[in-house]
């Protein structure tokens, strides 16, 4: 579809301390500095469904080099836990390892997803110690190895040093790729390095990439051509380009990490970043069953990491997902499972958001009267729930008709827009303000519509657009229907489909294979007796649609 038109195990909510920011949800858990052995006397046991990756090591044991994989393999995937027990098992079957310790400072350390959160471990200056202890044992590149690591960390309890330690890193480690050019794990370290420098931030909203973005994926891609299937180049290519206007070079690695790697939930779920990115909605839904269910296998299997059981962010990725295919009923039981896995407060909007998502489907897929006859309750200190209610009890009511009480509506969506807990920034991501505003322009655009102000629809609708189009890319989308795909429709509505197209067009460059802007393109397309691209764009949004209770008749339900 997008060629067609041109173009840690969970997310776990962390309240912030900071009155100036709202964490991030974070993806995979971040491991304690002193991991408990199980009952049998092992940290971890053989985990099932990680592959067979293999990094050799210096070591004759055979069980010392299958969990020093397992752990590398667990830290490539953002399963930290897993990952550290994984080398702590190593360390218990030959303590004089030293890589087995390097792979403990390696997962104790800072990663992607979790990066401003990090604290680091009390335990780490004796892990280093017992690492540096048995170096004279290894190669001279695991000898270099161990040098860098030990560039990773300073003595300073308090690490206060940390943005100016991982710069370090980052360029220690790219100095390894010099040294030992044909190792694609070096490599990837690399890239994983750089990475945690830059968390979210490889590519401007126009489309171009970051001054650090171009080395880290073709490096990435050059790893990926030596090695297809390296769990690495394949987790962290999708990170890189899944923001950027060419999602779909990344798309064979979604099926190479749901089939090769299918017990290691975040790599399963992976794949649903770019089934969303590309259009592939259904296999989003599909895949994030599957990473949800690895997840209880995992935690059956290793009691003793107090692993978790369920995901949020699967959970909001399968419900978007749902929702873009126009799947009613598969997308509100994953909204309702979502809803179910948050404990919203009024300090966090992100999780009051996810709290919304079912309303928010209902608006997606024109449910007004289901949205009017919801009773569930909202506390009234969940600013950024009860402004969601607002928007889509408005957008209900204006839709049946009851234009007055949309306006009410509205009132209350924009005074709440006001509360100062909405500027608080979702580090990396966005703060909820600039959000809350799109849904306030849209909601006033619908109804300048009703009242025949057109001029006004446009207005709102491109402050919308302009707003969107300056928010970081996170996924799901913060803001899960995008502005455009209203604007055209009104466009059409107000008989003027060439612009309409334009619209189109510009939205599927922003959100490429989604079907409800093929539905308006072609529409417009339609309108002005354009033929050459219509039977291929009709059958791509058909596809999108395939299995939709009904064919949307737009790009948005309206009226």
């Amino acid at each position: 579809m997008a060629a067609l038109l041109l173009r840690f195990n969970a997310f776990v909510t962390f309240e912030s301390k900071n009155p100036e920011q709202n964490s991030i949800a974070l993806c995979g858990a971040v491991p304690d500095s002193d991991m408990r052995a199980a009952a049998n006397g092992k940290y971890i046991s053989a985990m099932p469904g990680w592959g067979n990756y293999s990094y050799p090591i210096s070591t004759k044991n055979d069980s010392v080099q299958f969990y020093f994989n397992q752990g590398l393999t667990m830290y490539y995937s953002y399963h930290m836990k897993e990952s550290l027990a994984s080398f702590q098992e190593a360390a218990r079957l030959e303590p004089e390892c030293a890589m087995a310790y390097w792979g403990q400072a390696l997962a104790m350390g800072p990663y992607y997803n979790a990066a401003h959160l990090y604290k680091k471990p009390e335990n780490i200056p004796s892990v280093l110690k017992q690492m540096n202890q048995f170096s004279d044992k290894t190669s001279k590149k695991e000898q270099a190895l161990i040098a860098v690591m030990n560039q990773r960390y300073s003595a300073d309890v308090s690490d206060a040093d940390r943005k100016a330690l991982n710069v370090t890193y980052a360029g220690k480690t790219r100095e390894l790729i010099t040294q030992f050019p044909e190792d694609q794990d070096i490599k990837m370290l690399f890239v994983d390095a750089v990475m945690l420098n830059h968390a979210w931030d490889f590519w401007n909203n126009d489309g171009t990439p970051k001054a650090w973005t171009n080395e880290v994926v073709n490096l990435s891609e050059k790893v990926l051509k030596v090695n297809p299937n390296h769990p690495a180049a394949l987790h962290y290519h999708i990170h890189l380009t899944e923001a950027s206007r060419n999602p779909e070079v990344a798309l064979p690695n979604a099926d190479k990490l749901r089939d090769q790697l299918p017990g290691v939930a975040h790599m399963v779920h992976m794949s649903s970043h770019e089934y969303e990115r590309n259009g592939f909605f259904l296999k989003g839904v599909d895949v994030n069953d599957r990473a949800d269910a690895a997840l209880l296998k995992y935690d059956s299997l290793a009691k003793n990491l107090g692993l978790v059981k369920h995901s949020p962010h699967y959970f909001a990725v399968q419900t978007y997902c749902a929702m873009s295919a126009g799947l009613y009923k598969t997308g509100m039981l994953a909204a309702t499972r979502l809803r179910k896995s948050v404990a919203p407060v009024h300090e966090n909007p992100y999780d009051q958001y996810l709290f919304m998502l079912p309303e928010l489907t209902l608006v997606r897929l024109g449910k007004w009267d289901e949205i009017l006859k919801d009773t569930t309750k909202l506390d009234p200190k969940w600013t950024y729930a009860t402004l969601l209610r607002n928007f889509a009890r408005g957008m209900a009511y204006l839709n049946t008709g009851a234009t007055d009480k949309a306006k009410v509506e509205l009132s209350a969506l924009l005074e709440k827009a006001k509360d100062p807990i909405l500027t608080k920034r979702r580090v990396p991501f966005n703060s909820f303000t600039p959000i809350a505003n799109i849904a306030g322009e849209i909601l006033t655009a619908a109804i300048a519509f009703d009242d025949k102000r057109y001029e006004e629809t446009i207005a709102s609708l491109n402050k919308a657009i302009a707003i969107e189009d300056g928010l970081i890319y996170t996924e799901p989308n913060d803001w899960p229907i995008p502005a455009r795909q209203f604007l055209g429709a009104y466009l059409i509505k107000m008989n003027k489909p060439a612009v309409a197209e334009k619209v189109y067009r510009e939205d599927l460059m922003w959100n490429p294979g989604n079907g409800w802007s093929a539905i308006g393109l072609a529409q417009s397309l339609k309108a002005q007796k354009k033929t050459k691209e219509l039977a291929k764009i009709e059958s791509a949004y058909k596809q999108s649609f395939s299995t939709a209770e009904q064919l949307p008749t737009g790009s948005v339900f309206l009226r």
